[in-house]
């Protein structure tokens, strides 16, 4: 046999009428007069409808947020907010006459059992589900002003600027409203006293809340003059706390600058000048990986970190190139031309010679034989050899004092600094 949608009504019907009717007479219904008040207003009301009597009229929400917590992913862009929204507006289908129900002035509803609003979060991330509807118990005066204060936790974008990483600070906002209603309709406002209350806050891993800016879009368009769609605007500003960066990125940063430095200061009679540059230009390599893993692979904004690392790797390389030219011009034993011969002379006895600053050790070995004066032929090559080596002291001081003014420029330019 098939049971139709009303015969199924009429069982479910009579079977509650039955419950009710075998309750024992210590079970029966409320009769004090908070049950009784409950019953009152809830009888033939409609929470799916704004609870004003006349629909012209529009319904004045003030809202409150009470942060708690804030954490902020700068990786996936993602900023996730956790407070108290107290929500206040006034339900007219909610009044009554405390004299009539034993001197009570207000009492407790649960939010699906009467119109709450829907606020909605704008620039929610779409990736996780987050509803507009409000799951908590309000509290109803007798004036009908109700009040809830959800636990919500809201999740938005937040375009991340990374020009000063690790010393950077971000402005998340968020924007709230209604979804469908209209500002004639439904009209969110700030409470007038302390729209944002920050005493129970607790920052987030990496990051310090610096202050909360709070606004109010009127939401007027060119397109409807006659209806608006406010907004509810917090700007929340952030600062990284940048210790732990700084240590890993910056700080070695610098080092490899000192390190590039005085290789350039060291003779390049043996290897230790060579290896030294080397290791300095695998450290950049090290150190842009590093920085490549801490921050978004498609940000917009470059770090100027990063310049800093890439311009720091070119001088690193210029040095390394140096060096080997140097070390074959020291190897040279054939007679240099005149030309070289007369800037040696004019550095050497002009004020140029103030500005070496590097002095090469001239002795060396030549097809197994110490350059010595004890012969003509063993005399000239020692000459010769000395030249070339002045020639090597000149360019090196000259490529020392480049760098120096390249790492001062970048020093100043691109290594950030925590305000």
């Amino acid at each position: 046999m098939t049971l139709n949608g009303q015969t199924v009504t009429t069982l479910i019907f009579l079977y509650n009428l039955l419950l009710a009717c075998g309750c024992p007479p210590d079970r029966q219904a409320a009769t004090h007069d908070e049950g009784k008040l409950h019953d009152d207003l809830l009888c033939a009301y409609h929470s799916d409808f704004r609870p004003v009597k006349d629909h012209k009229s529009s319904v004045t929400v003030k809202v409150r947020f009470a942060l708690k917590y804030i954490s902020f992913d700068s990786l996936e862009e993602t900023f996730n907010l956790h407070s108290w929204v107290a929500l206040t507006w006034k339900d007219e289908f909610l009044t009554w006459k405390p004299s009539d129900y034993g001197d009570i002035k207000e009492t407790q509803m649960e939010s699906h059992e009467i119109w709450t609003p829907r606020m909605a979060l704008f620039n929610a991330d779409a990736s996780i589900y987050q509803s507009d509807s409000l799951f908590t118990t309000c509290l109803v005066a007798s004036d009908g002003t109700v009040t809830c204060v959800p636990h919500v936790a809201h999740s938005g974008i937040c375009r991340t600027s990374l020009r000063r990483w690790p010393y950077d600070s971000q402005n998340c906002t968020m924007y709230f409203g209604a979804w469908m209603h209209t500002g004639e309709q439904i009209n969110f406002t700030f409470y007038k006293n302390k729209p944002v209350v920050l005493d129970d806050y607790q920052n987030g891993p990496g990051w310090t809340l610096l202050k909360v800016v709070n606004d109010r879009l009127p939401g007027a368009y060119s397109c409807c003059p006659n209806t608006s769609f406010p907004m509810l605007k917090y700007t929340f500003m952030l600062k990284r706390e940048a210790a732990g960066p700084a240590a890993v990125v910056v700080i070695p940063s610098i080092v490899i600058v000192m390190l590039t430095l005085t290789s350039l200061l060291l003779d390049i009679k043996d290897n230790t000048r060579l290896i030294l540059a080397c290791f300095s230009l695998f450290g950049h390599f090290l150190f842009l990986t590093e920085i490549g893993n801490d921050i978004p692979k498609h940000s917009s904004d470059t770090p100027i970190i990063l310049l800093f690392v890439r311009d720091s790797m070119i001088v690193t390389l210029v040095a390394i190139l140096t060096t080997l030219m140097l070390m074959a011009i020291r190897r040279r034993v054939a007679p240099p031309p005149a030309w070289l011969t007369t800037v040696n002379r004019l550095v050497s006895n002009g004020p140029g010679k103030y500005v070496i600053f590097t002095e090469f050790d001239p002795s060396d070995i030549i097809d197994g034989k110490t350059l010595t004066d004890d012969s003509p032929i063993d005399g000239e090559r020692s000459r010769n050899t000395s030249d070339w080596i002045k020639l090597a002291n000149l360019f090196n001081s000259f490529i020392f004092v480049i760098s120096l003014i390249v790492y001062i420029v970048l020093l100043g330019t691109y290594i950030p600094v925590d305000d």
